[in-house]
């Protein structure tokens, strides 16, 4: 209502609230309002000054939130929500127990807008623990550390309070409504839906390659997968292998929608590439590397994640899109926000080139940005139950 108020008064229509209320173009640029502006602004904040290791607008220009902006969907609002209850705890303006109670509020304001982000909630908390562990305690080990986080969680525990209080009233919530779906429960039951992580993965390295590609990135991953160890880590690649192989075979769950609806990119992803003879495959090598490659540049981005939020981060992953049976990558946007704020691009040669990887970066997701609005706007076509109803292709 405020929002709507705004807009009258900007535009001097003499329309009232309701009515501006229901303008279906006012109710777009909500979105295009907090993509726009208000996500840059959030963003910004959180990028090192000196040696940025992000741009904004690369952040904003992402695929999956850029269509979006026009239209009247919950994913941007939710997406911006928990990017700013990250930063709070992150850049703790307020101090640190007042900063992470603002957090808490408006995580627990993201969650109107997506139920899933329970789980980016208790990422979020893992962060500020490791924040407090990383000041108080020296780094020791992997199993020293864990432990110091487990205390440091223990005397924090007013700090985090909010976000047990976001989980607790979560779990209420889920147990009145008898699951955590508004609306169509029918078509949104749970699934063991683990090779949805690999689509992720896959996702998240296709839209940042400009950041970590390089020869030395490739020979680094030959090393891993064959010539480490004396070569025992080739048998520990085929046995990798493997185990995806077994993954693709026994848990993808193919979606009624995913086969019926084709105003999708999924439809196509599907039909074209993941449901063709041998694509159990010919997909292995390279659900490897992607899943190699995310956790790699994230170990090496020493200032950003530790072992420990790597850990949670990954498990976040897991746990938020596994349950889902629909093959849907508007679930990927916030795992993809958060991996491109922790990870810097690469300070070696792309392929023996020399180039900015950010205006590389920029180029790539202007390049898909332009060419799915080419498509949106500019292929339509009608639905036999729907005559006369124009159908368009959208994530």
């Amino acid at each position: 209502m405020v929002y709507a108020e705004v807009v009258r008064m900007i535009t001097f229509t003499s329309e009232s609230l309701v009515s501006v209320c229901e303008n279906i173009n006012v109710l777009r640029s909500v979105n295009l309002f907090g993509g726009l502006v208000v996500l840059p602004f959030i963003v910004q904040g959180l990028c090192d000054r000196e040696k940025p290791q992000f741009w904004a607008v690369n952040i904003v220009a992402m695929p999956l939130l850029f269509t979006y902006y026009f239209l009247f969907y919950t994913d941007i609002w939710a997406s911006i929500l928990i990017v700013a209850s990250l930063a709070l705890v992150v850049r703790q303006p307020f101090g640190f127990i007042t900063s992470s109670y603002f957090s808490g509020i408006v995580a627990f304001a993201s969650l109107w807008f997506r139920q899933t982000n329970i789980i980016w909630i208790a990422f979020i908390a893992s962060l500020l623990i490791d924040k407090r562990r990383r000041e108080h305690h020296k780094d020791m080990g992997f199993l020293q550390n864990t432990v110091n986080f487990i205390r440091q969680a223990v005397l924090d525990w007013i700090a985090i309070l909010p976000f047990i209080i976001n989980i607790l009233l979560f779990a209420i919530f889920v147990k009145y409504n008898e699951g955590i779906t508004f609306g169509d429960k029918e078509n949104h039951k749970l699934n063991l839906h683990i090779v949805q992580v690999f689509y992720c993965l896959t996702f998240i390295a296709m839209f940042t390659w400009p950041v970590w590609l390089s020869i030395r990135l490739i020979k680094r991953y030959i090393w891993f997968t064959i010539l480490g160890n004396h070569g025992l880590n080739t048998v520990f690649t085929i046995g990798s292998w493997i185990f995806i192989k077994f993954i693709i075979d026994n848990y993808t769950v193919v979606h009624p929608f995913l086969l019926a609806d084709n105003r999708h990119y999924t439809f196509y992803i599907w039909k074209r590439i993941l449901n063709q003879e041998y694509s159990n495959i010919f997909m292995i090598p390279i659900y490897h590397f992607c899943t190699w490659n995310i956790i790699d540049s994230l170990s090496l981005n020493t200032s950003g994640l530790t072992p420990i939020t790597i850990i949670t981060f990954i498990g976040g992953i897991f746990i938020t899109i596994i349950p889902s049976p629909l093959f849907e990558p508007r679930y990927y946007i916030v795992p993809l926000i958060i991996y491109r704020l922790y990870v810097r691009p690469s300070k070696e040669k792309l392929i023996g080139i020399s180039m900015s990887r950010h205006i590389l970066e920029f180029a790539w997701l202007i390049f898909v940005d332009v060419t799915i609005m080419v498509i949106f706007l500019g292929y339509e076509f009608t639905w036999l139950s729907e005559p006369g109803k124009i159908q368009r292709i959208i994530w």
